[in-house]
C-alpha cells in the first residue's frame, strides 16, 4: 500500500511540474515587419501598363549585391549605374552624359577596397601601401567584358526610418545594369594584384601576408 502511495505522489509531482512548465511566461509577441524604406510610385512600364519594374529594381536600391543574389545573375558581377534627380528629363538628361566606364571604375574600386577592409587574415597591417596601389589602379582603370543588359527609371518616394513611414523625399532615379561573368572580371582584377605585388618589396613575412590576402579576396569579392 506504501509503494502504492509512493507511486501515486510521484505521478502527482511530475503532472503538477509539467503543468507549471508549460504555463510559464508567455513568449514576446514577434516584432512587427519592418516598414520598406521607399515606395516605387511610377516607373518606366507604368505607361505600357506594366504593373510592376523588373525584379532587379528594387533589389539595386539596396546594393548591386543584392542584384547579384537573384536567380538570373548568378555567375555574374553587377553594377548598377545610378543617376539620381528631382525631374525625370533632367535626370535622364544626366544619365546620357555619364561616362559608364569611369563609374564602373569607381565602384569597383569601392568594391575592392571594402573586400581588403573585411579580409580576415593576419599581418594585413604591413600591405597597407600595396592594397592602396591596388585600389588606385583599379579605380583608374577600363574594363572590358561588361555589357549593359537593361535600363529602367523610377520615381521613389523615400520614407523616415522611423518605422512610421514618415515622408522624406521624392526623387527620380534612372538605373542601368552593366553585367560581367565574374571568371572574366577576376581575371582582370588579378593582373592589378600580381602587377602590384610585383613592385612591392619583399620579406618572407609581407610575402605570407600578401598569399594569404589574395586568397581572401578572390572568396569575398
Amino acid at each position: 500500500m506504501k509503494r502504492n502511495l509512493i507511486v501515486l505522489a510521484v505521478v502527482i509531482a511530475f503532472i503538477g511540474l509539467a503543468g507549471c512548465v508549460s504555463s510559464g511566461p508567455t513568449p514576446p509577441p514577434a516584432p512587427p515587419m519592418a516598414v520598406p524604406p521607399f515606395e516605387i510610385l511610377q516607373h518606366k512600364g507604368t505607361t505600357l501598363g506594366v504593373a510592376q519594374p523588373p525584379a532587379w529594381i528594387e533589389a539595386s536600391l539596396l546594393g548591386p549585391q543584392e542584384v547579384e543574389k537573384l536567380s538570373g545573375y548568378a555567375g555574374k558581377f553587377v553594377v548598377t549605374v545610378d543617376v539620381t534627380g528631382t525631374d525625370l528629363e533632367g535626370t535622364q538628361l544626366a544619365a546620357q552624359r555619364l561616362n559608364a566606364d569611369s563609374e564602373i571604375a569607381r565602384y569597383l574600386s569601392i568594391r575592392v577596397k571594402d573586400t581588403f577592409a573585411g579580409a580576415q587574415v593576419g599581418d594585413k597591417d604591413m600591405l597597407e601601401t600595396y592594397m592602396e596601389r591596388v585600389v588606385k589602379s583599379v579605380s583608374e582603370a577600363r574594363f572590358s567584358g561588361f555589357s549593359r543588359s537593361a535600363d529602367w527609371w523610377v520615381q521613389i518616394r523615400w520614407y523616415k526610418p522611423d518605422k512610421k513611414q514618415t515622408w522624406d523625399r521624392d526623387e527620380f532615379r534612372v538605373l542601368q545594369l552593366y553585367t560581367i561573368d565574374k571568371e572574366v572580371l577576376n581575371e582582370q582584377l588579378r593582373k592589378f594584384l600580381d602587377g602590384e605585388a610585383a613592385v612591392e618589396p619583399k620579406t618572407p613575412e609581407k610575402e605570407r601576408a600578401m598569399e594569404a590576402v589574395q586568397n581572401a579576396f578572390y572568396e569575398g569579392f
